[in-house]
């Protein structure tokens, strides 16, 4: 007869009474294997980018969900002699500014992050960077990368065939799965986004998702609104021949409009969907996912050569990007919180201001 352990049964001894937890969550012997593994993973990944200070280092484990909750036993030492309410205050404020100090540094490093809300994982939704989920788990991340300039039409018609990080130094490509592992149908959404950015990077950086083998094309507007476009909208003189990417596509003609044709070549306007707001690129949903079923992403991002805006102004820029996954019901929660927020706290400009609170919204949720 085999023991607990030796059957390979996650139990925490009885006499354990103060146990792991993240976020109030009481958290199993593999999920605290899997953080610590995931600290040990990012310290040296870190410090081979020479990145050494221990608070950068906690700030990207906190964006990663890769901490504990601290022990709270101080906190009657701090609340008697009728200090409480003074404390309370002084923790409140210097909450804020680690939240906004720990946002900035964990943006600006421009890592990609891959992310699942604790209420997913929870309901046993699960990433990995393999379709065959050899390592579930409920956070992906990667490194940032150095790429140049390349055209729309140098991305490879079987970019959504690679797994984990591609291996291309001229574009960015990274393909996750998301697979449901609990007992329930449920539906989630998801959200890219920058998190973060120096020398208007965004500006010139296109975007595809592959979400199930279709992909969709983005490119940050126009000042005045109007849509990416190569060549111009005023520019018939020049047009793409051939695009493989575009096979990719789930109707190619919303991103190709006809310019002329000589002979039998088309040449064709390359039209892009616009982000959705000014620090999300875009937003999905999976409607009634059953237990077992996988969705395969993938993101890429590049610097498009012939985007007036990719001048040489941006060597050395770069720029933070996030996809988040939630539940359905949470984005309500999360959209219900926001607009009450700002209604009640209407004093910035709305760009900076909502772009600030997500930051600090991000870093809290793991």
């Amino acid at each position: 007869m085999s023991t607990p352990k030796q059957a390979g049964v996650d139990r925490e001894p009885r006499w354990k009474l103060f146990r792991k937890t993240r976020g109030g969550v009481v958290l199993t012997r593999a999920e605290v294997k899997e953080i610590r593994k995931g600290r040990k993973k990012l310290r040296k990944e870190m410090k081979e980018r020479k990145i050494y200070s221990k608070y950068e280092f906690e700030a990207m484990a906190s964006a990663l969900g890769l901490y504990f909750d601290k022990k709270k036993g101080l906190l009657f030492l701090l609340f008697s002699g009728g200090r409480g309410i003074w404390v309370l205050l002084g923790a409140a404020l210097l909450t804020v500014l680690a939240l906004f100090a720990m946002a900035t540094v964990s943006q600006m490093r421009g890592y990609f992050t891959i992310n699942l809300s604790d209420k997913m994982y929870t309901q046993g939704f699960v990433l990995s960077e393999t379709e065959d989920f050899s390592n579930p788990t409920s956070y992906l991340f990667t490194e940032p990368r150095e790429v140049i300039c390349v055209s729309l039409s140098d991305i490879p018609g079987d970019v959504d065939e690679g797994e984990g990080l591609h291996e291309s130094s001229e574009f960015f490509a990274y393909t996750h799965y998301v697979r449901n592992e609990g007992h329930m149908t449920a539906s989630y959404t998801w959200r890219l986004k920058i998190t973060g950015e120096s020398q208007g990077l965004s500006d010139a950086v296109w975007v595809m998702v592959i979400e199930d083998g279709k992909m969709s094309l983005f490119a940050k507007a126009h000042a005045d609104g109007t849509l990416q476009t190569l060549p111009a909208l005023d520019d018939n003189s020049r047009g793409y021949i051939d695009i493989p990417v575009m096979a990719l596509a789930d109707n190619a003609d919303d991103y190709l409009q006809p310019i002329r044709t000589v002979g039998s070549v088309t040449y064709n306007r390359v039209i892009t969907k616009s982000f959705e707001e000014a620090y999300q690129v875009t937003s999905g949903i999976q409607t009634e996912v059953h237990p077992g079923e996988v969705h395969k992403y993938t993101v890429v991002m590049w610097l498009e050569g012939d985007d007036p805006e990719c001048v040489d102004q941006l060597i050395g820029g770069h720029m933070g990007v996030t996809m988040a996954y939630t539940m359905v019901d949470e984005e309500d929660e999360e959209e219900t919180f926001w607009e009450t927020l700002w209604d009640r706290l209407n004093f910035w400009e709305k760009e900076d201001f909502e772009h600030f609170w997500q930051n600090i919204w991000n870093s809290l949720r793991f």
